[in-house]
C-alpha cells in the first residue's frame, strides 16, 4: 500500500478509539483490521508482566497456536528467555521471518511468512505485535514494516492508556477500601466490635477466606525441648473473621516451626525478597490454603499479629504480590488504631486509679475524723472497720492487739457478713498460727490470750459463712516490737492484689496513732479508776458506769440487774491471819469476779472494804440469779493456799432488777440490791438473795 493508505488505516483506527467506550474491545478491532490492512492470516499482541516477568497474550485473531493441536496456555505466558516475541521485546528492534531469512521458530510445524514489531511508547516497551501469513501467500518484507508505521505505536498507546486506566481504577477502588476501613478504625465506641467488622470489609476486599488480629504473649525457643504445644501457642485473638481458636491452633500447627521462628525474630513473613511475601501453606477443611502473618507494632513493639487465610491459586503471583501490599499498608492503620486504644485504655485507667484514690483519700479523711472523735479504742475500731470496708471488701477483718493494762492479747473481730462458729474457730487458728512466726514481745500463749471479741456484721441479714479461701495480713508494730496483727480474710477465691497490701498498710497506719492515743487514755484512766489492790474498777467508776447504763436501759426499755457481793467473815481473816492474808482473799475472789463477767458488757467492782458489785447490761431477774449462784460456786469450790493452810472462802450475793423493782434512780436499784444481800446474811450466808418487790422501802433492812 502506498502511504495514503497507511494514513487512511490510521485515521480509521483513530476514528474507532474516538467511539470506543472499551478499550480492550477496541484493540480486538485494531488487531483485526491491522491484519487485513497487511494482508496477513492471523495475528496477536502479547503485553509485558512486570510482575511475573513475562509475555503474557493480550488479543489475537485467528492465531495458529489455538489449532486444535495446540493449548491456548502454551501462547498465553512466554518467559523472556524463549521465543522470536521475547527477543523482539527485549531488542526493541522488529524481526522478518521467511524462506530468505529462515528464523527458526518455537511452534512445531509453523511455515508461512512471520512479521514480529516491538510496542513501544514514549521509551516504555509495551509488548509485540506478531503476524503470521500462510505458506502460500508471499513473504513479509521490509516495505512491509512501513506499511506499519505509526500502527505499532498507536496500538502501545492504546494499551498504555488501558493499563493506566486500570492501575487508576484499582488504586481508586483501593484508595476507597483503605479509607472506609480506615475510618471504621478511628471511629472511638465499641473497639472490639470495629475490629470485628473490619476483618469482614478486609476479607471481602481481599477474598480471603479467614482472618483475625492476635496478641502473641510468648514463645518458647526453638531448643526448648521441653516446650508443650500449649505453650508454644500462647496467643490471644484480639478480633477475628470466621476463625475461632481452635482453627488458628490448626493452621498453627500446620507451620509452627516457620511461624514461631518469623515470630520469634519480629519480622514480616518474606520469603528473601522485600516485595515477595512467604506462602505458609496448609490444609483447611481439605482445601489448600495460603497464610499471611502481618506484624503490627504497638509503641515500636511487635505483641500483635494480622493473620489472613485464602484457598492457594498456583500461578497468581501479581495478585498475591497486590493483596501483600495492601495489607502492608492496612497494617500500618491497624497499629495505629491498637496504638490509639492503648493510650484511651491508659487514659482511662489512669483516670479510674485518679478516681479510686480519690474516693480513698476521702475515706481516709473520714476514718480520721471518726477516730479524732473518741478514746475508746472499740468504737475507734468499730468505726475503722466500717469505713475501710468501702475501700477493700472482706468477709473478716480481724484486730489482735497486746493490752499493756491487762498484760493479754486481745483478738477482735470484725464480719461484713454473719460467719459461723467453724469460720469463728479456723479465723481464731490462723491468726494464732501467723502470729507465732513473729518475733513478738511477749510471746503469744493459750494463757494470754483472751476469747475473741466478735462485733456486730455489716450485714446480717445473709447466711453465715462457713470458711474463709484467702487472706490478707500485716504485723502492728507499737515502738520496736511487734505487738500485733492485722488480718483481713475472703470467703471467695480472689486473692489480695498488692494494692491493697499497700492500702492496708495505709489504713493501718492511720488508725495505729489513734489506738496508741486511746491506750494511753485507757492506762490514765485505768489509774484514775481503779483500785490499786483488786486491779478491779473502783466505787467512782461503778457510780459514773451504773449511772450511764441507767439511763440507757430506762430510754430503751431495756433490762439492767444489780449484784452487790460480800466476803463472809472476811473480818475473821484480818483478825486470824493478818491483814496480808485478808489482802490475799480480796485479790483472790476478784480474779474469780473478773474471769466470770462477760467481757465488754459487764463491770465488776470493788464496792467498798470486802463488797464488791456487778452491773449486768441487758439482764434479767432470773438470768442475774443464774449468774450469781455460779460465781457462788466457784468461789466455794475455789481453795486459796497460804503457806501450808488451805482456806476455804464464801461469799452472800444480793440481786435486784430495774425491770422488776421500780427505779427512780440509781440509789434504789443499789439499796434494793443492798436489801437482798442483808437479807443473804440473815438466812445463813454463802447464799443469792433477790429482791422482788415492786418498789424500794428503805427502812425494810432496818
Amino acid at each position: 500500500m502506498t502511504k495514503g493508505n497507511n494514513n487512511n488505516i490510521l485515521a480509521l483506527l483513530a476514528e474507532k478509539a474516538a467511539e470506543a467506550t472499551d478499550l480492550r474491545l477496541l484493540i480486538q478491532s485494531i488487531i483485526t483490521e491491522t491484519i487485513n490492512y497487511m494482508e496477513a492470516a492471523s495475528g496477536s499482541i502479547m503485553v509485558y508482566d512486570s510482575d511475573e516477568d513475562c509475555l503474557k497474550l493480550y488479543v489475537s485473531s485467528s492465531h495458529p497456536s489455538l489449532s486444535k493441536d495446540m493449548t491456548s496456555d502454551s501462547i498465553k505466558k512466554i518467559p523472556l528467555k524463549d521465543s522470536i516475541s521475547a527477543q523482539v521485546f527485549k531488542s526493541g528492534k522488529p524481526l522478518i521471518n521467511n524462506k530468505s531469512t529462515n528464523v527458526k521458530l518455537s511452534r512445531k510445524n509453523d511455515s508461512g511468512s512471520y512479521l514480529s514489531v516491538p510496542l513501544i511508547i514514549n521509551k516504555k516497551h509495551i509488548g509485540v505485535m506478531n503476524l503470521n501469513r500462510l505458506p502460500e501467500q508471499k513473504n513479509f518484507e521490509d516495505k512491509d514494516l512501513e506499511r506499519l508505521s505509526g500502527i505499532n505505536a498507536f496500538i502501545a498507546g492504546l494499551i498504555d492508556k488501558e493499563d493506566l486506566l486500570e492501575r487508576i481504577e484499582e488504586n481508586r477502588k483501593e484508595i476507597s477500601a483503605l479509607f472506609n476501613m480506615s475510618s471504621l478504625l478511628s471511629e472511638t465506641n465499641d473497639f472490639a466490635g470495629r475490629l470485628e467488622e473490619f476483618l469482614r470489609l478486609l476479607s471481602e476486599e481481599l477474598g480471603m477466606k479467614r482472618s483475625a488480629i492476635v496478641k502473641a504473649k510468648c514463645f518458647n525457643s526453638k531448643d526448648d525441648k521441653t516446650a508443650t504445644k500449649s505453650k508454644e501457642r500462647k496467643i490471644e485473638i484480639i478480633a477475628s473473621h470466621q476463625l475461632k481458636k481452635n482453627q488458628l491452633e490448626e493452621m498453627f500447627d500446620s507451620v509452627t516451626e516457620r511461624i514461631k521462628q518469623r515470630l520469634l525474630s519480629v519480622s514480616p513473613l518474606y520469603n528473601g525478597d522485600e516485595d515477595q511475601p512467604l506462602t505458609l501453606l496448609f490444609d483447611d477443611n481439605n482445601e489448600t490454603c495460603e497464610m499471611y502473618c502481618i506484624p503490627l507494632y504497638v509503641e515500636d513493639i511487635c505483641p500483635y499479629f494480622l493473620i489472613v487465610s485464602r484457598i492457594f491459586s498456583r500461578g497468581n503471583e501479581s495478585q498475591v504480590k497486590k493483596h501483600y501490599r495492601f495489607l502492608q499498608i492496612i497494617s500500618n492503620n491497624i497499629s495505629n488504631a491498637l496504638t490509639r486504644e492503648k493510650m484511651l485504655r491508659t487514659i482511662q485507667q489512669d483516670q479510674q486509679i485518679q478516681k479510686a484514690n480519690a474516693e480513698k483519700n476521702k475515706i481516709f479523711f473520714e476514718i480520721s475524723k471518726d477516730l479524732g472523735s473518741t478514746l475508746d479504742p472499740y468504737t475507734i475500731l468499730q468505726k475503722s472497720f466500717d469505713q475501710f470496708n468501702k475501700i477493700i471488701s472482706f468477709t473478716t477483718i480481724s484486730i489482735l492487739l497486746y493490752d499493756d493494762l491487762d498484760s493479754r492479747y486481745k483478738l477482735i473481730i470484725q464480719p461484713a457478713e454473719p460467719i459461723s462458729l467453724k469460720y469463728q474457730n479456723n479465723l481464731t487458728k490462723s491468726i494464732y498460727e501467723l502470729y507465732s512466726d513473729y518475733p513478738t514481745n511477749p510471746a503469744l500463749s493459750e494463757e494470754n490470750l483472751s476469747k475473741p471479741t466478735i462485733f456486730n456484721p455489716h450485714n446480717q441479714d445473709v447466711k453465715p459463712v462457713a470458711n474463709f479461701k484467702n487472706v490478707l495480713h500485716l504485723p502492728i508494730i507499737l515502738g520496736s516490737s511487734v505487738k500485733g496483727l492485722i488480718h483481713l480474710a475472703r470467703k471467695t477465691n480472689e486473692g489480695f492484689s498488692a494494692e491493697e497490701l499497700d492500702t492496708t498498710s495505709q489504713f493501718t497506719g492511720i488508725f495505729l496513732t489513734s489506738i496508741k492515743n486511746a491506750m494511753i487514755h485507757k492506762r490514765t484512766e485505768k489509774l484514775a479508776f481503779t483500785d490499786p489492790l483488786t486491779e478491779l474498777y473502783n466505787h467512782r467508776f461503778f457510780q459514773e458506769t451504773l449511772q450511764q447504763e441507767f439511763t440507757r436501759a430506762s430510754r430503751y426499755k431495756k433490762s439492767l440487774s444489780l449484784m452487790i457481793l460480800d466476803i463472809d467473815f472476811f473480818k475473821k481473816f484480818n483478825d486470824t491471819y493478818g491483814h496480808l492474808v485478808g489482802d490475799k482473799v480480796l485479790k483472790h475472789v476478784s480474779a474469780i469476779f473478773k474471769s466470770s463477767i462477760r467481757e465488754q458488757i459487764d463491770t465488776v467492782a470493788r464496792y467498798g472494804g470486802e463488797e464488791f458489785a456487778v452491773i449486768l447490761p441487758e439482764t434479767s431477774l432470773d438470768g442475774a440469779s443464774i449468774f450469781a449462784e455460779r460465781i457462788r460456786s466457784k468461789v466455794e469450790q475455789s481453795v486459796l493456799e497460804e503457806g501450808e493452810m488451805s482456806l476455804k472462802v464464801t461469799i452472800s450475793i444480793g440481786v435486784a432488777c430495774a425491770s422488776v423493782t421500780k427505779c427512780e434512780k440509781t440509789s434504789d436499784l443499789i439499796e434494793a440490791a443492798d436489801q437482798a444481800l442483808y437479807q443473804a446474811k440473815l438466812n445463813g450466808r454463802n447464799q443469792f438473795q433477790t429482791y422482788k418487790d415492786s418498789t424500794v422501802s428503805y427502812e425494810k433492812k432496818h
